[in-house]
Formats: C-alpha cells, sequence, structure tokens
C-alpha cells in the first residue's frame, strides 16, 4: 500500500527555514507546523500546504510530498 510522506523537515533544513520562521511567513501555527515535520499527522489540510509553499517558493508539489510503500507491518 502506498502512503503519502510529507518531507516538510527536509526542506526547512535545505533552505534553512525555522519552524517559528515558517509560523511567522504563513500564519501557521508551530506545533501544526511541527507535527507536520514529525510525520505524524494523518489528515493534511491543503490550505495549510498551500500557504507553506507560497513561503517557501514551492512550485512542484513532489518537493513537499512523496509516496512511498507502507511495509505490512504498519
Amino acid at each position: 500500500m502506498l502512503k503519502i510522506k510529507i518531507k516538510l523537515k527536509e526542506v526547512l533544513k535545505t533552505q534553512g527555514v525555522t519552524q517559528k520562521q515558517l509560523e511567522s511567513m504563513t500564519g501557521v501555527p508551530q506545533s501544526r507546523i511541527s507535527t507536520l515535520c514529525s510525520g505524524e499527522r494523518q489528515e493534511v489540510n491543503l490550505l495549510i500546504l498551500e500557504k507553506i509553499a507560497d513561503a517557501l517558493e514551492i512550485t512542484d508539489i513532489s518537493v513537499l510530498l512523496q509516496f512511498e510503500e507502507e511495509s505490512d507491518n504498519e
């Protein structure tokens, strides 16, 4: 089965942006950003992804999201 992986943590590191800075740039609470970075989130709000993509000047959604195989053990 495929699972969507959110790559926000890697993107922030690559761009040299902290979660707190992203909060200021987007208005998205840092706690929500932290949850997205941790991979614990089961649902994703598209408006939040749009705000993050806009703030980080991302035009290709594959920079933020990717499909990966989920093992049968999960």
